[in-house]
């Protein structure tokens, strides 16, 4: 974004003396999305001088060998003052100033602002000096922009260069201040709301707001500071709003978004944001009511996607949603000091001693009673439609079900990074256990990054297992990027009923990102997982593979993968531990039993493919690349082996975490006589699983389907997943979303939601118990009752029924 205008061509252009900084060109839009009071009253004035008093400017610092360097440089440019703000000199910098430029000259000015910092007017000569050959050569009208995901030269550019701003007079003050406004692009928090969400980027909001603020208090000129201050705060605001599609940040589910895809990695950027809002607090720049609870809201979804802990440590969240870092720097980027903080800034926006509802979410994910509220009850399902996944909580343990889609990827391969990443999030179905790595038994030396994983087994996913390791990245390299993502299909994502929900995906792989980076293996399969009174039933069809890959590349549904250790280390299979050393096939016709060391528990009914369990040794390579140094883990997994190159196959499992002997053969042995589970409907485009126990039928509506008998749901006109529950007074519970955000492309590279119209038939007439705002019930001809509504961004929609006679 270009910044400067009359003001700013003559600050940087030292062709005049101002007192104050540019403010830039403001659009008449802009003006009016933005207008500030330029008279800055006596209270912000005040709150300004606390600012400055609270939170000082940094003191230069560099080394004496820096220093004579710098000095040395200085020398050897032979430069000539010419006026009292200009100097003459030979231009080092050609057409195009570089980075490496840029770096250099950071550099120096650091150096001679440290020397005038140590030794005061003897020193300040060279500074200023060195700051008039700068303004009068244009240096910074001319310098690159920075690249935001660059951390490196955006921390350590701009801190240099302000590390002139204490120690210059007024006039250079401002022009330096100007300066790194500009390099920055500092003038996109005076932009109108819509470009602010058009254009924002995490990595701004993370890297960028502490240096608007400093250059805000540095400012001579108090009621340029204020507003600039105003600006900050407005713009901070702006972008807690829902920026529905695939641009940053925050979404209506919660979740947040970098690289055009949910990226729980990358929300520390939430840090910045609580760090300057606390900041705010109880003054005229705080935060609005509704911007706190959409902040609030997205900083408790991060939270409810990992297990609890008592401190920070160990907080992990699944490896699916770990985007290019698998197995580590998965612990959730927001600390307990930020979440009270965040519990203050909502009493402060709200007017209240103290926001009891997060309050309560802090005793519950901090396990802690350290305010007066009880702890919130969090177990239960939530859908997080913006990450096509669901995640279902229970004490102990947080289960996470996820796939990509055509538009939101399952992995992010970069260079030496996560090169093995490809079936990271296939259909997954990870629990995760209080405690961290270990308890979940993933790995936990860091400094392996992953060595000694089998990179084709993620829990729960269905993938082809590559056999040779180098043939299972992007070119066969170490180094070409790779988004993994669905081919043609949006449908994954997941309906919630509050204590229990369902999600579902219908995958077909894609091996082209820009270009063909994978030898096709046209994998397919649809995939739905019901989770309900602490149990998961995972069933599956439509698992077809087929290329010119090689012949000993198996088609696998993968159970599990544990990494064992001294504390968890124990396999059983039909109630038998499994020592050291042991691979064993299970034929189809025997159903099996398992607990792995972790205490997740695994039922495969009878009629399933050829099963493996595996409790051995293994090397693999680390996530970096074949570069990487390899190491061994022993395991224990288990898959189902679908052949190779497959042809419409099918599975179906009961996961129990937590689970013991005795609660392993009980649902078995329930299970077997059809007291729990059972598979209705299992076809290319409909799934319908009943749950005896509190007869629930969910259905995975893949594509439109009618005639159906297995319930009171007949028909839906639309793809979407729903779930209906008879209850015990004969009235009928449900819920229903669809997952698939029906994105419509904007341009080559963006994309917003379409609202889904949703028309399900049910038999019989039917009457609204209560009003649901949106939903409309119509009596057919045929006697039967259409009930309609607007699905938006994956959202759900509720409602209670009552039959009439």
């Amino acid at each position: 974004m270009n910044l400067t205008r009359n003001l700013y061509l003559l600050f940087l252009c030292g062709m005049c003396t101002p007192a104050v900084h540019a403010a830039g060109n403001m659009t008449t839009d802009a003006a009016v999305q933005q207008t500030v009071n330029q008279d800055a009253d006596a209270t912000k004035l005040k709150e300004l001088a606390e600012f400055r008093k609270k939170y000082k400017f940094p003191e230069p610092k560099a080394s004496e060998s820096e220093l004579k360097a710098a000095q040395m440089g200085l020398k050897m440019l032979m430069l000539q003052r010419t006026g009292d703000y200009t100097v003459t000199g030979a231009d080092l910098w050609g057409e195009k100033v570089m980075n490496q430029h840029l770096r250099d000259v950071a550099k120096t000015v650091r150096a001679l602002s440290y020397g005038v910092q140590k030794y005061g007017k003897s020193a300040k000569g060279d500074l200023d000096l060195y700051l008039d050959y700068l303004f009068t050569h244009n240096f910074f009208l001319r310098m690159p922009k920075l690249v935001y995901s660059n951390y490196s030269d955006v921390r350590k550019i701009p801190t240099d260069l302000m590390s002139a701003i204490p120690v210059c007079d007024e006039v250079r003050k401002a022009k330096m201040i100007a300066a790194v406004q500009k390099l920055l692009e500092v003038d996109v928090i005076r932009q109108g709301d819509k470009a602010i969400l058009n254009w924002i980027s995490s990595d701004y909001i993370f890297n960028i707001v502490p240096y608007v603020f400093n250059l805000a208090l540095a400012n001579p000129n108090d009621q340029q500071a204020v507003q600039d201050l105003q600006l900050l705060s407005g713009f901070l605001r702006v972008c807690t709003r829902y920026n529905v599609g695939n641009k940053d940040i925050l979404k209506p589910d919660g979740t947040g978004f970098h690289h055009n895809a949910h990226y729980n990695g990358y929300m520390y950027s939430y840090k910045t944001w609580v760090e300057y809002f606390y900041r705010f607090k109880g003054t005229s720049f705080k935060i609005d009511p509704k911007s706190y609870e959409r902040l609030k809201k997205a900083v408790v979804t991060i939270y409810m996607t990992a297990v609890r802990t008592e401190g920070d440590k160990n907080r992990i969240y699944a490896n699916s949603m770990a985007g290019r870092h698998p197995f580590y720097s998965i612990e959730v980027p927001f600390t307990q000091k930020l979440f009270e903080q965040l519990i203050e800034i909502g009493a402060d926006a709200t007017g209240t001693d103290l926001d009891k509802e997060l309050a309560a979410y802090y005793n519950y994910f901090f396990k802690t009673d350290k305010y007066p509220v009880p702890a919130a009850d969090a177990n239960g399902f939530y859908q997080y439609n913006y990450s096509s996944a669901g995640v279902y909580r229970q004490p102990g343990w947080v289960a996470v079900m996820k796939s990509p889609t055509a538009m939101l990827w399952g992995s992010e391969i970069y260079n030496k990074t996560n090169r093995f990443g490809r079936y990271q999030s296939h259909g997954t179905l990870e629990i995760l256990y209080d405690g961290g790595l270990v308890p979940t038994g993933y790995p936990s030396n860091n400094e392996n990054k992953g060595a000694g994983w089998d990179w084709n087994m993620m829990p729960g996913s269905t993938t082809v297992h590559y056999t040779d390791w180098a043939e299972m990245m992007p070119y066969k390299n170490d180094k070409d990027r790779f988004d993994q993502k669905a081919r043609t299909s949006n449908f994954a994502g997941a309906v919630s009923m509050k204590d229990y929900g369902l999600f579902a995906t219908a995958f077909d792989q894609d091996d082209r990102w820009g270009s063909q980076r994978f030898t096709p293996t046209n994998l397919t399969f649809c995939k739905s997982v019901l989770a309900i009174d602490g149990m998961l039933f995972s069933i599956g069809n439509g698992i077809s593979a087929k290329g010119d890959y090689a012949d000993n590349m198996i088609t696998a549904t993968n159970l599990f993968q544990s990494v064992v250790s001294k504390q968890y280390n124990k396999l059983t299979v039909n109630g038998q531990e499994v020592t050291k050393g042991n691979r064993q096939n299970y034929a189809s016709s025997e159903s099996v039993t398992m607990i792995n060391p972790v205490s997740t528990g695994f039922f495969i009914p009878a009629g399933h493919d050829e099963l493996t369990v595996i409790y051995d040794e293994q090397e693999t390579p680390s996530s970096v690349g074949m570069a990487g140094k390899p190491a061994k883990e022993v395991v224990a997994k288990a898959y189902m082996n679908h052949g190779v190159k497959p042809e419409k196959k099918s599975y179906s499992f009961v996961v129990v975490p937590a689970a013991d002997e005795a609660k392993m053969k009980n649902v078995a042995d329930r299970q077997t006589k059809g007291e729990l589970f059972s598979v209705v409907e299992m076809q290319d485009s409909l799934h319908i699983i009943k749950y005896a126990p509190k007869n629930v039928l969910a259905y995975s509506f893949f594509a439109p389907a009618k005639g159906l008998t297995a319930g009171e749901v007949v028909s839906s006109a639309t793809e979407l997943l729903l779930i209906e529950q008879k209850n015990t007074d004969g009235s009928l519970s449900l819920g229903m979303a669809n997952p698939n955000l029906r994105p419509k492309m904007l341009d080559k590279k963006n994309w917003k939601e379409i609202p889904t119209p949703a028309f399900i038939e049910l038999k019989g007439i039917w009457q609204m118990d209560g009003n649901v705002p949106g939903v409309f019930l119509k009596t057919m001809e045929n006697g039967n009752t259409e009930v309609s509504c607007l699905l938006r961004n994956g959202l759900p929609v509720y409602m209670k029924l009552v039959k009439q006679k």
